[in-house]
C-alpha cells in the first residue's frame, strides 16, 4: 500500500517478571494474504474481519471462528474477487464477503461494533478509507452493501478498543478520536494529539488508560488526566513509508505481569515482535523481510484462546513473484499464532537446515514469444525446491509484467516452466513485431527449498523472434 505510512508501539510494564524465551515458534494460522495491514476479533464470538490492502482490489473478509484456522484468502491466485491467475486454485479458500478497486483509498480493516455506547451500530463492521477518511459500514459477518456513515477521519491508519469494547481510531493526522453517535449518526471525539498514532491497546476491562503507538517509535500512555512517555525506541525503528512502529498489545494477564508486545520494522527493515515488561525488551520473533520496503502487515492482537496473533504482509514484491503468500513455509503473507504464555521445557532438536538450494537454468535467447504465449526456461535445483518464474516484456520504454510461474523441481530432470502473456500485452508484442521493432523479455527466476531457504536470483534476458 504505497500510499499508507504506519506505525508501531510499545506499552509501560508496571510488574517486573521473567522474560518470555527469544524466538517462539510461530503457527502459520490463516494465509493467502497481500498486506493485511488491519485486521480484528468480534469480541463476543471471535470471528475473524481481515482487511487486506489489494493488488486490482481492495477487500475484507470475514472469517468464522470455527473455520479460520487454516484459511486461505487467496493472493495472489486471487484479489478481490477477481482470478487474477486461472492457473491457480488455493486449498481452502475463503473469498472476501466485500471489495472495491484498489488505488490509495486502501482499506483499513476495523472492528465489528460491541460498544452499548454506538446502538445504531450495534452488529455492523466500521472500517475506512485511508485517502478520503471515509468511514464505511457492512453489516454482521462483513456482508454489502456498504453504507457510508458520513464521519471522515483524515488519513486514517487503524481502529482500536479499549477494555470493554469501546472503539477508538487513529489518524495520521496526529489524533485519536472516541466514536461515539448522536442523532443515529456516527461521531467522533478527539482525546488528544499525538506523532502520529497508529495502534492503540488497553487491558482488559479496562476504559480510562490506553497505550497508543506513534509510528516514529513511540509509545504513550493516555488517561482523561492526561498522557506520559512509555517507551522511546525511535533509534531502532525503520520510519518511513508503510515501515514503522506497527502495533502493541497488551497481555491478557497484564494486571498481574505488566507485559506488552509490540510490532515494529527495525534499521535492517527485518520485522521484530518483542516482549515489554518493566522497561526491559525481550526479543520474541524475527522475520527476514529484505525483498521491499513494503507489505509489512500490521497487527498485533490477542485472540479469545489467550495466543498472540501477527499479520504480515507478502514481502512487498510487485504480485508477490516469490509466491511468499501461498507457500506454507514462508511466514510472509500469513496471520500467524505465537504462544507466548509460560515457555515449553527445552527439547534437543535436530540442526536446522540452512543450506541454499542452487538453482540452474537453461533460458534459449531467441524464443517466438508471442507463438508460445509466453517464455520458457528449464531449470533444476540442487535439492527438491519450489521454482518461482517472473518476467518482464520490454517494448522501447515500456514494460509490461508477464504472469508469473511456480513449479517443483529437482536435480533431474529439468522442469519446463512458461511464463505467459497477459492479453495486453500480446496485442501489444504482435504491434511491435509487425512494426519491425525488437523487443525483449528479461526473466527472474528463485528458488526455494523446504525449509524455506531461498537461492540467488538469477537473471537471464531473451530477444522476441518474429
Amino acid at each position: 500500500m504505497p500510499y499508507l505510512a504506519i506505525a508501531f508501539l510499545t506499552l509501560l510494564l508496571l510488574i517486573p517478571a521473567e522474560p518470555v524465551a527469544a524466538q517462539v515458534q510461530p503457527e502459520v494460522y490463516a494465509s493467502g494474504m497481500r498486506n493485511p495491514y488491519r485486521w480484528s476479533f468480534d469480541r463476543q464470538t471471535g470471528d475473524m474481519y481481515i482487511g487486506d490492502v489489494g493488488g486490482t482490489n481492495e477487500e475484507v473478509t470475514f472469517l468464522p471462528a470455527a473455520q479460520s484456522g487454516g484459511a486461505n484468502l487467496g493472493w495472489n491466485c486471487f484479489s478481490g474477487f477477481e482470478h487474477v491467475d486461472t492457473s491457480c486454485t488455493p486449498p481452502n479458500y475463503f473469498p472476501p464477503t466485500y471489495d472495491y478497486p484498489s488505488g490509495p483509498d486502501v482499506v483499513i480493516g476495523g472492528y465489528l461494533v460491541r460498544d452499548p455506547t454506538l446502538p445504531s451500530f450495534v452488529g455492523k463492521y466500521l472500517f475506512g478509507r485511508f485517502q478520503s477518511g471515509a468511514i464505511i459500514a457492512l453489516g454482521a459477518g462483513a456482508a454489502p452493501p456498504p453504507v457510508d456513515t458520513n464521519l471522515v477521519v483524515t488519513n486514517v491508519s487503524g481502529f482500536g478498543e479499549d477494555g470493554v469494547g469501546h472503539l477508538y481510531v487513529t489518524s495520521l493526522g496526529d489524533q485519536v478520536f472516541r466514536l461515539g453517535e448522536s442523532g443515529g449518526e456516527l461521531t467522533r471525539t478527539s482525546i488528544g494529539s499525538f506523532a502520529q498514532p497508529v495502534s492503540l491497546s488497553a487491558a482488559p476491562g479496562v476504559t480510562d488508560e490506553l497505550f497508543i503507538a506513534e509510528k516514529p517509535g513511540r509509545v504513550v500512555r493516555w488517561t482523561p488526566s492526561g498522557t506520559s512517555e512509555v517507551l522511546d525506541i525511535r533509534g531502532l525503528v525503520m520510519d518511513g513509508g508503510e515501515q514503522g512502529l506497527l502495533s502493541v498489545a497488551v497481555a491478557p494477564d497484564y494486571a498481574t505481569t505488566g507485559r506488552i508486545f509490540i510490532f515494529y520494522v527495525d534499521n535492517g527493515g527485518d520485522l521484530q515482535v518483542e516482549e515489554v515488561r518493566a522497561g526491559a525488551r525481550t526479543p520474541v520473533l524475527t522475520i527476514q523481510h529484505d525483498q521491499a520496503d513494503n507489505h509489512n502487515g500490521g497487527q498485533l492482537l490477542f485472540g479469545p484462546d489467550g495466543g498472540l496473533y501477527l499479520s504480515t504482509g507478502d514481502g512487498g514484491t510487485q504480485g508477490d513473484p516469490e509466491g511468499d503468500a501461498q507457500n506454507p513455509n514462508s511466514l510472509l503473507g500469513k496471520i500467524l499464532r505465537l504462544d507466548v504464555g509460560a515457555p515449553p521445557p527445552v527439547v534437543p532438536t535436530a540442526p536446522a537446515d540452512t543450506t541454499a538450494p542452487v538453482l540452474r537454468t537453461r533460458v534459449p535467447r531467441r524464443q517466438r514469444v508471442l507463438r508460445l504465449r509466453g517464455a520458457v526456461a528449464y531449470v533444476r535445483c540442487s535439492e527438491a525446491c519450489t521454482v518461482s518464474v517472473g518476467g518482464t516484456l520490454r517494448i522501447g520504454r515500456r514494460k509490461l509484467l508477464l504472469r508469473r510461474a511456480v513449479g517443483a523441481a529437482q536435480a533431474s530432470p529439468r522442469k519446463r516452466l512458461k511464463v505467459r502473456l497477459r492479453k495486453r500485452s500480446a496485442r501489444l508484442l504482435r504491434r511491435a513485431l509487425a512494426d519491425g521493432r525488437r523487443p525483449r523479455v528479461h526473466i527472474r527466476l528463485r528458488a526455494r527449498d523446504a525449509a524455506g531457504n531461498r537461492s540467488a536470483l538469477v537473471r537471464r534476458s531473451l530477444r522476441v523472434r518474429r
